[in-house]
């Protein structure tokens, strides 16, 4: 069947930046501070995160987001939390973390969050990144992206409750009415 809903995914610029915040702040919370830090770094040319937006074809409205960033070990033993949750994974001397994807209600079940993985995954080989992480926040009430971590044979390495609340990540949470008590799991892939 073909989507009548046709998209287009490109690098985010800054003209973007406040329409992934306000998408962002929608659909995952968070803090504004994490949000400024993600955007910057991904428009700055030098850094190494990377920042996707969709947009319905032929205009500039997001109606999707995503981030990627790519570290040393010490960066995704922080980014994951894995010494406040006393938590060993095995870390590469370069990590890739998917760190968020956030597509608009009225766009999801359209394959965007698919286009979002295969891109990432493709920057992650060219970038020859030997392994990757991710977080997928259980939502209850809806799909979330543990659908794609395992479509994309991602291993579930460890499941968090109250995962953003023991690692100090979230302190606003649309599904927590507040700080997140949510739990999440972490996935992991090997190049």
């Amino acid at each position: 069947m073909a989507n009548d809903r046709p998209f287009d995914l490109r690098p985010m610029t800054t003209s973007d930046a406040a329409a992934v915040k306000r998408l962002w702040s929608r659909r995952f919370g968070g803090d504004d501070s994490t949000q400024e830090r993600w955007i910057e770094a991904a428009l700055r040319p030098s850094h190494s995160a990377v920042g996707l937006v969709a947009t319905p074809h032929a205009t500039d409205d997001v109606v999707g987001l995503s981030f990627l960033d790519i570290g040393d070990a010490a960066f995704a033993r922080q980014y994951l939390g894995l010494d406040v949750l006393s938590l060993a994974l095995p870390l590469a001397d370069r990590n890739a973390i998917f760190h968020l994807t956030c597509v608009n209600s009225d766009w999801e079940g359209l394959g965007i969050g698919a286009a979002f993985f295969d891109r990432r995954l493709d920057i992650v080989a060219d970038r020859d990144v030997p392994r990757t992480f991710g977080i997928a926040w259980h939502r209850p009430h809806i799909v979330d992206s543990r659908v794609l971590f395992e479509k994309y044979e991602f291993a579930a390495v460890a499941t968090i409750d109250r995962y953003y609340g023991r690692v100090g990540g979230r302190p606003h949470c649309p599904d927590c009415d507040g700080p997140c008590s949510c739990t999440a799991s972490i996935y992991s892939f090997l190049q």
